[in-house]
């Protein structure tokens, strides 16, 4: 990554600005010390994003992929879903900006019913990282992103969720000591449906030469419905082109129909 040549008065700013989230970050690791990643002495080497729900400001690079193949299991009361494949395509557009689209093929199992299967929504995004201040390791980024049905029969069906989405998030990312840090606070505006906020955190650790471990911590907040979402993962650097990506949590709140009792996730990452 290259640093913008900004004016002095912008890069005071950005340094204040990043030592006080950085001091925010550092507060909660306390918080997620139930994630013990204390393994091996080796920083890590990457944070959010798949296999995990929160992201960070990171992108691929000009003129670099990142592709995310991967089966995505989630069990709700009377329902599974399965997403396999689900195809998460990122492109580096400049240094600091990342292209997304994202389209998965649904699999879905309800009490006493057959098995369906089809089209799940797509998920289109751009983000850009307008902060990156590598003296101290501190980015922010912001990655907004929408979410439609191409396909009606699969609402129609009960595949994927009727109508559409638009996700407004702030990422930021720090390395404190041996740990990597990632926050990312954001408004989901759901078109039928309650509006919803989410915020999570992410702690990432070596686990060894080729292997990271990762713990998060994410709410998710509706009128007259909060669920907080633990989740555990990992990144096995396979070669310099691929990375194995697997997590495992739940959501922990209200018992309603949507609550996640387990999430997974199992895929490979291809870097280009």
């Amino acid at each position: 990554m290259h640093n913008s040549i900004q004016p002095r008065s912008v890069q005071a700013l950005n340094i204040k600005l990043a030592i006080t989230i950085q001091r925010f970050l550092a507060s909660c690791v306390g918080a997620a010390a139930v994630v013990a990643l204390v393994v091996a002495p080796e920083a890590a080497f990457a944070q959010g994003g798949a296999p995990l729900v929160t992201d960070d400001p990171e992108t691929p690079g000009d003129g670099h992929w990142e592709i995310n193949l991967a089966a995505i299991g989630s069990r709700t009361s009377g329902r599974w879903e399965i997403a396999a494949p689900d195809a998460d395509i990122n492109y580096g557009w400049g240094e600091h900006v990342q292209l997304k689209l994202d389209i998965p093929w649904i699999f879905v199992h309800e009490t006493d019913q057959p098995w369906k299967s089809g089209l799940g929504a797509a998920n289109a995004g751009i983000k850009w990282r307008f902060v990156d201040i590598e003296d101290s390791g501190f980015s922010m980024s912001t990655y907004p992103q929408f979410s439609w049905n191409w396909l009606s029969s699969s609402a129609r069906r009960g595949i994927s969720a009727p109508g559409r989405q638009f996700v407004l998030p702030i990422e930021a990312a720090t390395v404190v000591g041996e740990y990597a840090l990632d926050a990312e606070i954001g408004r989901n505006f759901v078109h039928y449906g309650s509006n919803q906020w989410a915020a999570g955190f992410v702690v990432a650790h070596s686990c060894g030469e080729k292997v990271e471990c990762l713990g998060e911590i994410r709410e998710t907040s509706a009128p007259h419905n909060s669920q907080t979402l633990l989740n555990f993962g990992v990144h096995w650097k396979l070669n310099e082109s691929a990375v194995l990506l697997a997590s495992a949590g739940r959501e922990l709140g209200a018992r309603t129909e949507d609550q996640q009792r387990l999430l997974v996730y199992l895929g490979v990452q291809l870097l280009r």
